[in-house]
């Protein structure tokens, strides 16, 4: 890929990597470190646009067919192993998920007694009425 068209691709995925979380969070798809959009997305966008932009070869429909078939192969196998070892944990230890207390109050209070981002807490009080003697 020549470099022109290596600043396509990468602003090509900074448009996606602002667009697409907002796409996400109306889906009400829960990704807090944007992880999906940036590595899933934009990792296929980047695979994709490789065969688009191959030199000497652009918009070689063969070429794209194989990329896609990469992409396709690996959310696949990503998925498939993620599907079967979260199936076992279920099995084996009931699942990953916290409590509903915990979920609500957040994990790092439940862990750490600490509010990791306190500008977003209105009025929350766990234990006490004080903030400062919640623990």
């Amino acid at each position: 890929m020549s470099p022109v068209y290596a600043i396509i691709s990468g602003a090509v995925a900074g448009v996606l990597v602002s667009i697409l979380p907002v796409v996400m969070e109306k889906l009400r798809l829960d990704d807090v470190v944007d992880a999906v959009t940036v590595h899933g997305f934009c990792g296929a966008w980047g695979t994709l646009a490789a065969g688009l932009f191959f030199e000497n070869q652009m918009f070689n429909a063969g070429i794209i067919a194989v990329q896609g078939l990469g992409i396709l192969t690996a959310f696949a196998w990503g998925f498939g192993v993620a599907l079967i070892v979260f199936k076992v944990l279920d099995l084996v230890l009931g699942g990953l998920r916290v409590s509903k207390q915990h979920e609500q109050r957040g994990l790092d209070y439940t862990e750490h007694a600490e509010l990791s981002y306190p500008e977003f807490q209105r009025d929350v009080t766990f234990e006490t009425d004080d903030m400062t003697k919640r623990h």
